[in-house]
């Protein structure tokens, strides 16, 4: 395993501690319930595939639920599909700009594309909503000031 790959575990392993946490879902119906529980489980055993059907069959049940939403994202980027993972993100946003979960995974995403401008204003911003984060962040930060 080369360093550079080593680098971008160890980002994603963070990205993903700092994006972890659950959020509070609305009443849901318990069929939502259960495909999301389903698609957890798959998440977890790697059939990554299949989760992000079981997500997509989630979000058919409850269109616009935050949760879900980011839920679709974190799994686009712990399978290192930035190209996808962005525009999710950037949805989330969308329906809910304080959203500070979001706003990271939009930075870890950028940041692996090479857009450090980008990703600078995402945890910037992730930042603004939550200064709580910045010990966390404080490495990539760091990286993205470095020439």
């Amino acid at each position: 395993m080369t360093i550079k790959t080593k680098s971008c575990l160890a980002t994603v392993w963070i990205a993903l501690a700092l994006l972890s946490g659950s959020t509070a879902a609305q009443a849901r119906s318990a069929a939502t319930t259960a495909l999301i529980t389903q698609a957890e489980q798959q998440w977890k055993a790697g059939q990554l595939d299949e989760a992000q059907k079981t997500f997509k069959e989630a979000l058919a049940e409850e269109p616009g639920a935050v949760d879900i939403e980011l839920k679709v994202a974190g799994l686009q980027l712990s399978n290192n599909d930035f190209a996808a993972c962005i525009p999710s993100y950037q949805h989330v946003i969308g329906l809910d700009a304080n959203n500070v979960r979001a706003w990271l995974g939009l930075g870890f995403a950028y940041l692996h594309t090479g857009k450090n401008s980008l990703s600078m204003a995402a945890f910037n911003e992730a930042l603004r909503l939550d200064p709580s984060k910045k010990d966390a962040l404080n490495p990539m930060l760091a990286k993205l000031q470095t020439p």
